[in-house]
């Protein structure tokens, strides 16, 4: 048998198209991956491994020219080998039995870290995941993401020749429209219009004062945001009612 030369050429990442299939460049059987510098199964990874290992020597009982296939691979060990080498396997690529115990070692250290912080990594009971559970249900059948809703607001004043009177008029129904249809249906609802009814009166007592000119431009805003105050409160509330226990709080 002629003395074989080894090959130090690597498939580089543009010679490696992913999306092939994985084929041995050995025998043509399916492929595991990279062994030793070149794609191979595991039987030609073992033999070649092996062979290395004890510096075996074959002969071709042939012409040496024999075609590996996966049904003969074991009838010709001599070209078998030859086949290794030229697809670029390289025996400086194998670990000698300690470096093969130490990765063994360094792996299954490395499951037990994984395994000792899976443990200790805090867990949900079968309550606190039913109320999650609620609240991500009540949230999806409460919350617009289209804001689809906000079209139907009063827009905000900001042009236009207002009159304090009937700027102050209509931001008192505003308000009153608020506290109605936001509180209707609360527990607290008579205490909460009590209030709304001092603020309205607080309100338009502070209209009529002196100063009230330099607050025209906020009140113009003041039925837009009734509005808005008005709309969220009522998300606010549907969103608290399906929550289960809510009611009984």
């Amino acid at each position: 048998m002629e003395p074989m030369t080894v090959t130090t050429s690597v498939v580089g990442p543009d010679e490696f198209d992913r999306n092939a299939p994985r084929i041995c460049g050995v025998c043509g059987d399916k492929a595991t991956g990279f062994h030793f510098n070149a794609m191979t199964c595991e039987g030609c990874k073992g033999f070649f491994r092996r062979s290395m290992k004890r510096k075996a020597s074959f002969t071709c009982p042939f012409s040496g020219s024999c075609t590996i296939t996966k049904d003969n691979r074991r009838h010709c060990q001599a070209c078998r080998l030859k086949r290794c080498i030229d697809i670029g396997m390289m025996k400086e690529f194998i670990l000698t039995d300690e470096e093969v115990q130490r990765k063994k070692d360094m792996i299954l250290k490395r499951k037990e870290e994984e395994a000792a912080r899976e443990a200790m990594r805090p867990r949900l009971n079968d309550e606190q995941a039913r109320i999650i559970s609620s609240l991500v249900e009540a949230h999806h059948k409460t919350y617009d993401a289209s804001y689809s809703d906000f079209s139907r607001f009063r827009p905000p004043v900001r042009e236009g020749p207002v009159t304090r009177s009937a700027r102050r008029a209509a931001s008192i129904q505003s308000l009153s429209d608020a506290s109605s249809d936001s509180f209707n249906h609360s527990p607290e609802s008579m205490d909460t219009k009590m209030n709304f009814s001092n603020l309205l009166m607080m309100y338009q007592d502070g209209a009529s004062s002196p100063d009230s000119s330099e607050e025209d431009t906020k009140l113009s805003m003041l039925p837009h945001l009734a509005d808005l105050v008005s709309y969220s409160i009522q998300k606010v509330i549907g969103f608290a009612k399906m929550i289960p226990g809510f009611s009984c709080v």
